[in-house]
């Protein structure tokens, strides 16, 4: 399925509390350089996927499993990470992330942050 209309109806179930629509699985999924700005990705299943140099501007990842995803130089600004699931993701040189994003999501010893940045 094309990523467009995974995102819509990835939309569709976020907006129904999962009645409707349908729940995005993008695991193992190759979206180098992919333009998810300001995308609706909550609760999505995003394990191992490939979001190197990505435009995750304004994106909602709340509560997304993103487990093993590699995000190096993926831009983060604004996006929402709360509760998501960054166990083992790479997120080295990842641009515009904050500590305060950090510190609202889940991650461990295996996750890979900017410099500067510490695991919460």
């Amino acid at each position: 399925m094309e990523l467009k209309k995974i995102l819509t109806a990835h939309l569709k179930w976020v907006e129904t509390n999962g009645t409707e629509g349908e729940r995005a699985d993008l695991r193992n999924a190759i979206l180098q350089e992919a333009d998810l700005h300001g995308a609706n990705l909550q609760g999505a299943d995003m394990e191992k996927a490939k979001l190197s140099v990505a435009d995750l501007m304004e994106t909602n990842l709340r509560l997304a499993n993103l487990r093993g995803a590699d995000l190096w130089m993926a831009d983060l600004k604004d996006a929402n990470i709360q509760g998501t699931e960054l166990q083992g993701a790479n997120l080295a040189e990842a641009t515009n992330l904050t500590q305060k994003q950090i510190d609202t999501a889940i991650t461990d010893d295996k996750t890979v942050l900017p410099a500067g940045l510490k695991r919460s």
